[in-house]
C-alpha cells in the first residue's frame, strides 16, 4: 500500500526541517572546535578517521557491485 503523495512530500519535509533545526542547534558548538587539532594533528584519531573513510568507501562498493551484477527481478 502507497502513501499519499502529499503526505510524502510532507514526511520529506519535516525530515529537511529537522535536519535544518538540528544543524542551528549544533552550529555554535561546531564553529568553536578546533578541528585540525583535534583530528588531523592527532595521529590516532586521524588514523580512525581514514578507516572509517575506506570502510565506508568498500561497503558502498561492495553495495553497487551487487546492484550491478544482481538486479531486483519483478515477480509476475
Amino acid at each position: 500500500m502507497e502513501l499519499p503523495s502529499w503526505l510524502e512530500y510532507l514526511l520529506i519535509g519535516l525530515q529537511i526541517g529537522a535536519a535544518v533545526f538540528f544543524i542551528w542547534l549544533v552550529w555554535p558548538l561546531i564553529k568553536g572546535e578546533q578541528w585540525r587539532k583535534k583530528f588531523i594533528e592527532n595521529k590516532q584519531a586521524f588514523s580512525i578517521l581514514i578507516v572509517f573513510i575506506l570502510v565506508f568507501i568498500f561497503v558502498y562498493g561492495l553495495g553497487f557491485v551487487f546492484d550491478t551484477l544482481f538486479p531486483l527481478e519483478t515477480l509476475r
